[in-house]
C-alpha cells in the first residue's frame, strides 16, 4: 500500500510541483529559485565588473529602505551589476514581486529562497552568516570580497562602485 501511495504521489503531485518551479524561473523578470549552489552560480555568471549581492526580507524595514536607495542607484547607473536575494521563501513570491515592481527593480537579477530550511541556504552563502539582514556581499574585480552588515547608505553604495565610475 505504501508503494502504491508513493507511486500515485510521484505520478500526480511531483510533475505539478516541477512545472510550477519551471514556470516561476522562466522569465528574466521573474524571481529565480534560490537553492543550495545558487550563490556560486550568481557569482560566476557576472561579467567582469564589480558586483553587489544584497540579501533582504519583506519584514526588515532597513531592507526596504535600502531597496529604495538601490532603485535610485539603478536608475542613475543601470550598468551596475546588482543581484537581489529575498530570504522570505517562495510562499511570499507575490508580495516580493509586488514590492520589486513598486521600486522598478524587477529587471535586476532577482532570486527568492526556494526552501523553508533557510539555515541550509544561509550556510551555503556564508557559514559565518546567522540570518541578520540586510546583508550584502561586494565582489570587486580586484581585491577581496567584502561582507557588509546592515543597510548601506546611498554614499556607501556609490563608494562601492567608484572603480566602475572611474573606468566609464
Amino acid at each position: 500500500m505504501k508503494r502504491f501511495l508513493i507511486f500515485i504521489f510521484s505520478m500526480l503531485i511531483l510533475p505539478a510541483i516541477m512545472l510550477s518551479n519551471t514556470a516561476l524561473a522562466s522569465s528574466p523578470a521573474d524571481l529565480k529559485l534560490f537553492d543550495v549552489g545558487s550563490f556560486e552560480q550568481v557569482v560566476k555568471e557576472k561579467d567582469k565588473k564589480d558586483h553587489l549581492v544584497i540579501l533582504w526580507s519583506l519584514d526588515c524595514p532597513p531592507c526596504i529602505k535600502e531597496l529604495q536607495k538601490i532603485a535610485v542607484l539603478n536608475q542613475q547607473y543601470p550598468e551596475y551589476q546588482l543581484t537581489l536575494i529575498n530570504t522570505d521563501g517562495i510562499e511570499e513570491q507575490t508580495r516580493v514581486e509586488t514590492l520589486l515592481k513598486k521600486y522598478t527593480l524587477l529587471t535586476l537579477d532577482n532570486w527568492i529562497f526556494s526552501d523553508t530550511e533557510e539555515e541550509k541556504l544561509r550556510y551555503d552563502i556564508d557559514a559565518r552568516w546567522f540570518g541578520d539582514l540586510p546583508r550584502s556581499y561586494f565582489f570587486p574585480i580586484k581585491g577581496k570580497v567584502k561582507r557588509l552588515k546592515g543597510a548601506l547608505t546611498s554614499a556607501e553604495l556609490l563608494e562601492l562602485f567608484q572603480p566602475t565610475l572611474i573606468n566609464k
